[in-house]
């Protein structure tokens, strides 16, 4: 038998989705992200909201400096 997940609030969501943009999470923090955006569909959409974000602030910072 499988342990759940302890459940977490849309606010630890956000924080552990910023958290793993920054390095991994631990195994029970992915559980815990995961599970929650499995029943939540506001924090999935703000989940992929970020994840738009991020890339796209990985792509403004890759560019070279235009006065270099």
């Amino acid at each position: 038998m499988s342990e759940q997940p302890t459940p977490i609030t849309c606010r630890d969501s956000t924080w552990l989705v910023s958290c793993a943009r920054d390095g991994a999470l631990t195994p029970a923090e992915a559980g815990q992200l995961a599970a929650h955006l499995a029943g939540c569909a506001a924090c999935r959409v703000a989940s992929r909201q970020f994840a738009q974000l991020f890339a796209q602030l990985d792509t403004l910072l890759a560019r070279e400096d235009p006065s270099a």
